[in-house]
């Protein structure tokens, strides 16, 4: 199949299922900070979330983060921000 020799297929595959296991575990973070299921995360969104993980943030550091990972600066992040995020991190 591909004319690849089959442990290589076997590798091939094992790659492609990662890379869709780590897709879904981002959709399902993401539904996680996207309280309302809008698209967007808002800062009080992350900072629910992030309180009911005991984090005790100011608003300024919620803020902040908002601001790291908002590329677009509409002031929420968006699924492709939080993915972009989440790969540098």
């Amino acid at each position: 199949m591909f004319g690849l020799p089959s442990t290589k297929m076997s590798v091939f595959f094992f790659l492609v299922n990662q890379e869709t296991d780590a897709e879904e575990e981002l959709k399902e973070a993401f539904k996680v900070f996207d309280k309302d299921q809008n698209g967007y995360i808002s800062a009080t969104e992350l900072r629910h979330v992030m309180i009911n993980l005991g984090e005790k943030l100011t608003d300024e550091e919620v803020e902040q983060m908002i601001r790291e990972a908002d590329l677009d600066g509409d002031g929420q992040v968006n699924y492709d921000e939080f993915v972009k995020m989440m790969m540098t991190a």
